[in-house]
C-alpha cells in the first residue's frame, strides 16, 4: 500500500512537471521565439531539471508541437460545449452557435489571455512553414471540421457537405483574420471594439450561409 501511495506521488509530482514545462513554453516562445528560447530557460522557469524535456517530451522541438496541441485540444474542448449546449437548446439560431464558436478565440484577445498569444503564433507558425499544420491539427481537424459542420446543417439542413466544409473554411478565415490584425482593425476604425468585430463575422458568416442553404452555388 505504502509502495503505491509513493508510486502514486511520483506520478503527480510527474505530470505537474509536465504542465510546469508547458506553461513555460507559452510564456517563453510567445515572448522569444523558438530559436532563442533554450533548454534552459524552460526548465528554469518551470523549476525543473534539463533532463525532463528529454523526458517528457523528447526534446525541444516537440515540447513546441506539444504546447500548440495541449492549446488546440483547449479550444476543442471548449467549442464542443458550446455547440453540444447550443444544438440541444429549444429556439436557439444559427446566429448563436456562430457567435458561441467565434467569441471565444475573439475575447481572449480582448482579455490579453496567454492563449490568445500561442494561437498567434500557431497561425504564423503554419503560414510560414516553419512547422507542418499536419503536426500541430493532426486528426483533430477531421474531428472539429465534422462536429462543427453538423451543427451548422442543424440549423440548415438543405446545405449539401461540400458547401458546409467551403463555409467552414470562410468561417476559419474570417475568426483567424482578426485574431491576427484586430490591433489595425481598431486603428483604422477607432470606434470599433471586440465585441463589434464579432458580431460582423457572425453577420457575413450567417449571410453567407443561408445564401448557400437557399440553393447558392
Amino acid at each position: 500500500m505504502a509502495a503505491n501511495k509513493t508510486l502514486n506521488g511520483l506520478e503527480a509530482q510527474s505530470a505537474q512537471a509536465r504542465d510546469r514545462l508547458l506553461d513555460a513554453a507559452e510564456r517563453l516562445f510567445c515572448e522569444k521565439g523558438f530559436d532563442r528560447t533554450s533548454v534552459r530557460d524552460l526548465t528554469r522557469a518551470a523549476d525543473c531539471n534539463i533532463a525532463a524535456v528529454n523526458y517528457h517530451f523528447g526534446g525541444k522541438g516537440n515540447l513546441y508541437i506539444q504546447m500548440f496541441h495541449r492549446q488546440m485540444h483547449r479550444m476543442m474542448d471548449r467549442h464542443r460545449e458550446v455547440i453540444v449546449r447550443l444544438t440541444s437548446t429549444p429556439g436557439a439560431t444559427l446566429e448563436d452557435l456562430l457567435r458561441g464558436v467565434v467569441s471565444q478565440p475573439l475575447k481572449q484577445l480582448e482579455r490579453n489571455d496567454p492563449s490568445s498569444a500561442v494561437m498567434k503564433l500557431m497561425v504564423r507558425e503554419v503560414l510560414n512553414q516553419h512547422i507542418g499544420k499536419d503536426e500541430i491539427l493532426g486528426s483533430m481537424k477531421n474531428e472539429f471540421f465534422t462536429m462543427l459542420g453538423d451543427a451548422i446543417r442543424s440549423f440548415c439542413p438543405t446545405l449539401s457537405l461540400r458547401n458546409t466544409q467551403m463555409l467552414f473554411f470562410s468561417l476559419d478565415a474570417l475568426v483567424i483574420h482578426p485574431v491576427l490584425f484586430s490591433d489595425f482593425y481598431l486603428e483604422v476604425i477607432p470606434d470599433l471594439d471586440i465585441d463589434g468585430i464579432i458580431e460582423h463575422t457572425v453577420k457575413v458568416a450567417a449571410a453567407g450561409i443561408r445564401a448557400y442553404a437557399g440553393g447558392g452555388d
